[in-house]
């Protein structure tokens, strides 16, 4: 399919085509109130199973491996299964994770639970971004950076509400009373996401390309830098790394009180609502790799300050939105620079192997990062974060996109 065909055949634009772009963000939003609301519960999980930041931080990794590695599979699962049953059916699963969470009497099933909501859960980013993608073929930055902001907004409204419950009914209680909103987002995004925006072959004939020929990267040289870089980044990303152990860092490295957490953390995420979208737009304006280049240098710089600037609150609040605001925003980047470089009908597929490496092997960083907590302190640790982003834009250095064959999709 060409360019042209491709622009014809895709909605009028953001502006005139708003459901697919909301349901997609807003599953997002939910399974992100599951993974932001499980951080502020991990000090109360360490001192009810008496753990080491060492034996949660193994434990948190090996099943963010087990997750990870299942995204591999969502070009074959959105091929085969209907694109509602998929970010849909998920959201209604993690309220069942989430219930199950509260009721394990032990780290082991506890975390066996965590791993199950990382199966579950495995196939958002790769098929909400191939959709996303598909639809918005001109306003990818934008529309992917939506995608992510729509995710932060889920964890946005986390925090507060659930230090309070915490203080108020335990951790174990307020796993119960989450588990009801993504219940319900599930059931909504099934009755109304439009069949139209499905990408599975039930729903969409398959599009035609030349006998013999299979779906193929564009630039291949391109999608191994950006899939390389993302992994070297996991050791700094919002989601994961930094969502884990913030919480931790301000509860027992700071010792300020669960409401105060909250507070600060949800500061962060309004960071992190912020930056992909201002990122999201300028990339699609400036260019992916030079926007990329100016969230690593900050975030490298904020996120190594984050681990001394303990005993200096003034300082902490404001630096706490400034992690926020550029640590999430390479992300959606680096997906934007990928879809690139994936032909159109590919783009479920390799999103999935995109997630599968980065999410997958990079839950290893929070073994490591566990590790050296432990052994040698949160400002170590932060210190290694903010060196995963200086190595992350090195290597885009010699990513530069090659021009695309006249009969490529866009």
């Amino acid at each position: 399919m060409t360019a042209e065909a491709d622009r014809a055949a895709a909605p009028p634009g953001l502006g005139r085509e708003r459901r697919t772009l909301t349901l997609v963000s807003a599953s997002h939003a939910t399974q992100h109130m599951y993974s932001a609301l499980l951080p502020l519960t991990y000090p109360a999980v360490v001192a009810t199973f008496h753990l080491s930041y060492a034996a949660l931080g193994l434990g948190l990794g090996l099943v963010g491996v087990v997750g990870g590695g299942m995204q591999a599979t969502a070009g074959l699962v959105s091929r085969h299964a209907p694109t509602r049953f998929i970010l849909g059916g998920q959201n209604v699963l993690l309220g069942l994770c989430a219930s199950l969470g509260g009721l394990s009497p032990a780290f082991v099933p506890w975390a066996a639970v965590r791993g199950l909501s990382q199966v579950v859960a495995s196939q958002q980013h790769a098929v909400g971004s191939a959709v996303l993608s598909r639809r918005y073929p001109e306003r990818r930055g934008l529309a992917l950076s939506t995608h992510v902001i729509g995710g932060n907004i889920g964890s946005l409204l986390v925090p507060v509400p659930a230090a309070l419950l915490i203080v108020h009914i335990g951790w174990r209680g307020t796993l119960f009373v989450f588990a009801v909103p993504m219940v319900l987002m599930g059931c909504w995004f099934l009755a109304r996401f439009p069949r139209s925006a499905d990408i599975s072959r039930r729903h969409r004939p398959a599009e035609p390309r030349p006998p013999g020929r299979r779906p193929r990267l564009l630039d291949r040289r391109m999608a191994l830098w950006v899939i390389l870089a993302s992994l070297v980044a996991a050791g700094g990303r919002g989601l994961g790394t930094l969502s884990a152990f913030v919480p931790l860092y301000l509860r027992d490295g700071v010792r300020l009180p669960t409401i105060v957490v909250g507070l600060l953390f949800s500061l962060m995420l309004a960071g992190g609502v912020l930056g992909p979208l201002a990122a999201g737009a300028l990339s699609d304006r400036f260019g992916r790799r030079r926007v990329l280049w100016v969230a690593f240098g900050l975030s490298a710089v904020v996120v190594s300050l984050y681990g001394v600037a303990a005993h200096r609150v003034d300082v902490l609040v404001p630096l706490t939105f400034a992690v926020g605001l550029v640590a999430y925003a390479e992300n959606p980047l680096l997906q934007a620079l990928l879809s690139e470089a994936v032909q159109r009908e590919a783009q479920a597929t390799v999103f999935g192997y995109y997630f599968a490496i980065t999410y997958g092997i990079g839950s290893l960083w929070v073994i490591a990062l566990g590790f050296l907590i432990q052994h040698a302190g949160f400002g170590a640790g932060f210190l290694m974060m903010g060196a995963s982003y200086v190595a992350a834009g090195l290597i885009l250095v010699p990513a530069r996109r090659r021009r695309p064959p006249a009969t490529a999709a866009a």
